[in-house]
This record gives C-alpha cells, sequence and structure tokens, in this order.
C-alpha cells in the first residue's frame, strides 16, 4: 500500500513533464513564417484564426483544384501565378472568392467559417498585413505549395 502512494506522485510527476516542453516546429513552418517573397508569384497566407464558432474542418479549393482541409490555428502557404484566382469551399460550402494577384506580393487572406441550418460557408477576406502575419505567427503550417 506504502508502494502505491509513493508511486503516484511520481507517475504524475512523469506525466507532467511529458507536457510541459513546447513541441518544435516542422522546418517549412520556420521558412513559412520568414514571410520571403518571390518575384514572378504571388504569395498567398491563407488562415483560420482560433476564434469562431465552427470548429470542423473547411475544405478549401484554388481555381477548381482541391488544396486540403483547414482547421482553427492553421495556415496554408501558397506561392501562385499571378492574375485573376477564386479561392472556394468544397462541397456543402459554397463560400468563395474571387482575387487579383500580383507577382513578388503578399496578401494574407482569413478564412471565417459559419454555420447555418446544419451547412458550413466559408468567409474570406483580405486583412492588413500586420494583422495577418501575427495570426500566421500563432497558428500551424497545413502545407506549402
Amino acid at each position: 500500500m506504502l508502494r502505491m502512494r509513493l508511486a503516484w506522485p511520481a507517475l504524475v510527476l512523469v506525466l507532467a513533464s511529458c507536457t510541459s516542453f513546447p513541441r518544435t516546429p516542422p522546418p517549412e513552418d520556420v521558412a513559412a513564417k520568414r514571410f520571403d517573397s518571390v518575384p514572378d508569384k504571388a504569395v498567398i497566407y491563407l488562415f483560420r484564426p482560433q476564434v469562431g464558432f465552427v470548429r470542423d474542418g473547411a475544405s478549401i479549393m484554388l481555381d477548381e483544384h482541391l488544396l486540403g482541409t483547414t482547421y482553427p490555428g492553421t495556415y496554408l502557404r501558397l506561392e501562385i501565378a499571378p492574375g485573376r484566382h477564386r479561392l472556394a469551399g468544397f462541397a456543402g460550402d459554397s463560400g468563395h472568392f474571387d482575387f487579383d494577384a500580383q507577382p513578388g506580393r503578399l496578401y494574407f487572406i482569413e478564412q471565417v467559417v459559419m454555420r447555418l441550418m446544419h451547412f458550413d460557408r466559408s468567409h474570406f477576406q483580405v486583412v492588413p498585413e500586420g494583422y495577418g502575419r501575427q495570426v500566421v505567427q500563432r497558428s500551424e503550417l497545413i502545407f506549402s505549395r
């Protein structure tokens, strides 16, 4: 019985130490957060802030190509050709956003997902660079393309 009482505090300390170390971000996330531009392409940071009521994933398309799924606190870094583009939700998500991208520029686009009668709808908007950088710094990279 005495051994059991001594074992519990030791087990609690071991488990607590496992969660106290911050996770090292992957190299792609570190590189993306340097916010480098690309001379002949536009760089898009599409992010989903932590705030919001919809916690589910939202699948995203760029120009009819499925990119992946965003979640609160995540972002994508996209290097795209200059010109007219469309970001859009996928399947039941009818939200979309058309924009013109210029080479050598960085764009920060916020995605907020709303739910109405069991259907999600993404709302996209270009936000000021300072705000976009702050949110991306606190977010996790989904992928870079």
